[in-house]
C-alpha cells in the first residue's frame, strides 16, 4: 500500500468566517457556552461589558486598565472586577489596540470593543476561524500580553478615578445608531418652479457647482420642494420622479451640497435643492421594486426619511454605494 509523500498535505477541516452582523451575539454565546477558560485581549472594557462578554472561570483577559483609559470612561474598573470574583484574572496593557478572542479551539479577530457603543452603535466585524495555526498564534498573542496583573485592591482605586464617557449632546445621535447615511425618497413631478424665481435657482446652480466634490462621472442636478424644506446638506437622496403617463423613475442616490429658499411676493415660499448626483441610467419604480423585493414597491411610494435600515441598505447597494 502506498504511503503519502513526505510533500503531501493533507486536507484541512479549519472554517473561517466573516461575521460583519451581530457581531456580539456570536461573541457573547462563544463566551457563555465555552466550557474551558478563554483568553482575550481587548482594549476597552465598557460599563456593562461583563454581561456583553461573561468569561469563564479561568480565564485571563488583557484590557487597557490605565488611568487614562478609566478616566475616559472607557474601560470601567467595577464590571473587570465583577469578572475577577467570577475566577477571571485581569491584566492591564495600556498600548493594547487589539480586539482577539479565544473561545477553546475558536478565534474571533475583529474591530470590537467591549462596550455598549460596540455593540448597539458602532458597525463592527470580526473574522471567526478555527485554523489551528491561527488559534495557536493568537494565544501565544495574548499570552505575551499577561504581565501586569490587576489585583481587586488596585481595580478599586481606579473605579475611584472612573468618569462615564463624553459624547457629543448628550447621546448619540440619530444618524450615529445607523451605520448608514441619512437616506430619504423624494417623491417628485415635473412641474415648472414658480414664476419669479428663476434668478434664485440660477444662482443656486452655481454655488452647487462650486462646491462639486466629484466632477467625474457625476451632474449637478436640482428639484424644489414646496413649503418648509426636509433636505439638508450632506443629506442623501433618491429622486422618484412621476410623469404625465403615470410611470415612476428613480435616480441613483445623491449627495445633497446646497440648499436655497426663494420667498414670492405673495408670500409663497419654495426651496431649491442642488444635488450632486451619479451620471448613470434612472430605473423604473417596477423594475426596482422586482429588484429589491417583497415589500419594496409600498416602500417606493413613500416620502421622506428611510427608517427601515435593511430596505435602505438594499437601496443603496443597488447602486453599489455601501
Amino acid at each position: 500500500m502506498a504511503s503519502p509523500s513526505a510533500g503531501t498535505r493533507r486536507q484541512s477541516n479549519a472554517q473561517s468566517e466573516f461575521v460583519s452582523k451581530g457581531a456580539w451575539k456570536i461573541l457573547t454565546a462563544g463566551a457563555k457556552s465555552a466550557r474551558k477558560p478563554a483568553l482575550a485581549a481587548v482594549a476597552y472594557f465598557g460599563k456593562g461589558a461583563s454581561k456583553l462578554l461573561p468569561l469563564p472561570p479561568g480565564s485571563h483577559l488583557v484590557v487597557d486598565a490605565s488611568e487614562h483609559a478609566v478616566k475616559k470612561g472607557q474601560t470601567h474598573p467595577n464590571d473587570l472586577k465583577h469578572l475577577q470574583r467570577g475566577g477571571v484574572v485581569i491584566f492591564s496593557s495600556p498600548s493594547l489596540h487589539a480586539k482577539v478572542f479565544i473561545f477553546e479551539n475558536v478565534a474571533f479577530i475583529g474591530s470590537t470593543n467591549v462596550s455598549k457603543r460596540s455593540s448597539k452603535i458602532l458597525t463592527e466585524a470580526v473574522v471567526k476561524t478555527s485554523d489551528r495555526a491561527v488559534v495557536r498564534s493568537a494565544k501565544t498573542f495574548v499570552k505575551r500580553l499577561c504581565l501586569d496583573e490587576v489585583g481587586p485592591d488596585r481595580l478599586d482605586k481606579l473605579q475611584k478615578l472612573y468618569r462615564p464617557p463624553q459624547l457629543p449632546s448628550g447621546g448619540a445621535s440619530q444618524q450615529e445608531r445607523s451605520r448608514l447615511p441619512s437616506l430619504r425618497l423624494a417623491q417628485l413631478r415635473l412641474i415648472d418652479a414658480p414664476e419669479g424665481s428663476e434668478a434664485t435657482e440660477e444662482k443656486g446652480l452655481k454655488i452647487a457647482r462650486s462646491r462639486r466634490k466629484k466632477k467625474r462621472g457625476y451632474i449637478v442636478d436640482n428639484f424644489w420642494w414646496p413649503g418648509k424644506c426636509p433636505y439638508y446638506e450632506d443629506d442623501k437622496v433618491i429622486q422618484v420622479t412621476e410623469y404625465a403617463n403615470g410611470q415612476r423613475l428613480i435616480d441613483a442616490p445623491a449627495d445633497v451640497i446646497h440648499t436655497r429658499p426663494w420667498r414670492g411676493r405673495d408670500g409663497r415660499e419654495v426651496t431649491f435643492v442642488y444635488l450632486e448626483l451619479p451620471d448613470v441610467r434612472r430605473v423604473s419604480l417596477n423594475t426596482l421594486a422586482k429588484r429589491l423585493g417583497r415589500g419594496a414597491k409600498k416602500n417606493l411610494y413613500k416620502n421622506g426619511i428611510v427608517r427601515d435600515e435593511d430596505f435602505a441598505e438594499k437601496l443603496l447597494a443597488n447602486w453599489n454605494q455601501l
